[in-house]
């Protein structure tokens, strides 16, 4: 695009983030009870036009405004579709477990992709990205023969997501490096969860996402290895800050996957104030929707009863 859509896209970024909640505006929402946390939220201009609504209808119209501006405004088609490729196989995967299992998987669904599940949901696939119709025509064409799992569908279409992102991120590097990085944190997350529930290397190898930097024999046999090999296996890696204590195993779940989403928002700071590069408006996109992930955490813990949970998940732009 020419630079002036660049600083023009950036621009728009920039005005729309004296929007996003701050460390008080935070603050003052854990401390309500449930029953105000929407009207604080309104207040702040989310779900604005929306007349009491509820939890899953605020953040639905926020994800759906945020896809919006996306679509509108990215820089690049590149852009747009790394930004927008988990919301579009998220609803993919949801549709499809909708679908095969006979349920009503609406409110699993992210705003602005009706298109998405629609086409899934009538096995219309040839709308949809090659990398998702190849991997749908192959589930229909397995599900033939057997009744499909939860986890083969999860673990199909997630793959054949970050096939797309992979694609669509190649020649730009900020893309690449987070959407590589965000596949050699999904691994390493999936090859402890491996290790605490005592999975076989065979279930782990189906689950292993590729294109990542981390290879897969060398992650294989630290599943298997002693505990002291594990946790040296890990330490090793350029992620060893985020899995620090990674001997804590179950327990320490909810702080590792707060701490992957740190980095990966990390990575979208790399030029941040270059308003003829693509990484403010990345960087907006990225913010906003760590803000969506932070809105639902309070209102889940608050709703049930939880808020002394909350602290543990917060994401670190909070701090």
């Amino acid at each position: 695009m020419a630079l002036v859509s660049k600083i023009y896209a950036n621009t728009l970024a920039s005005q729309n983030e004296k929007y996003l909640m701050d460390s008080d505006r935070l603050r003052r929402l854990i401390d309500a009870d449930f029953s105000d946390a929407i009207k604080i939220l309104q207040d702040y201009g989310k779900g604005d036009g929306l007349s009491a609504p509820s939890m899953e209808m605020l953040l639905s119209y926020e994800t759906a405004k945020l896809v919006a501006f996306v679509r509108e405004n990215a820089v690049s088609e590149r852009v747009s579709n790394v930004l927008l490729s988990e919301f579009i196989f998220h609803n993919a995967k949801s549709a499809y477990k909708g679908r095969v299992g006979g349920v009503d998987v609406g409110r699993a669904l992210y705003g602005g992709f009706e298109d998405v599940s629609e086409a899934v949901m009538e096995k219309e696939y040839s709308s949809l990205p090659d990398e998702l119709e190849d991997c749908l025509v192959a589930l229909d064409e397995k599900s033939e023969g057997t009744i499909l799992t939860p986890r083969e569908i999860d673990v199909a279409i997630t793959k054949a997501r970050y096939a797309f992102a992979l694609k669509w991120a190649k020649g730009d590097k900020m893309l690449t490096r987070y959407v590589k990085a965000d596949i050699d944190l999904k691994n390493l997350m999936t090859l402890l969860r491996c290790r605490i529930m005592e999975l076989p290397v065979k279930d782990f190898s189906e689950m292993f996402i590729d294109g990542g930097s981390l290879k897969k024999d060398e992650m294989e046999r630290a599943l298997t290895a002693s505990i002291e090999a594990f946790n040296l296996f890990y330490a090793s890696t350029d992620y060893a800050e985020v899995f620090e204590g990674v001997e804590k195993g179950i327990e320490g779940i909810t702080d590792f996957e707060t701490h992957i989403d740190d980095y990966l928002y990390a990575i979208t700071l790399v030029g941040k104030e270059n308003f003829t590069s693509k990484s403010p408006f990345i960087n907006y996109f990225y913010r906003a929707f760590l803000e969506l992930k932070t809105i639902k955490t309070v209102l889940v813990c608050l709703k049930n009863d939880a808020r002394d949970e909350i602290k543990r998940r917060l994401r670190g732009i909070y701090d």
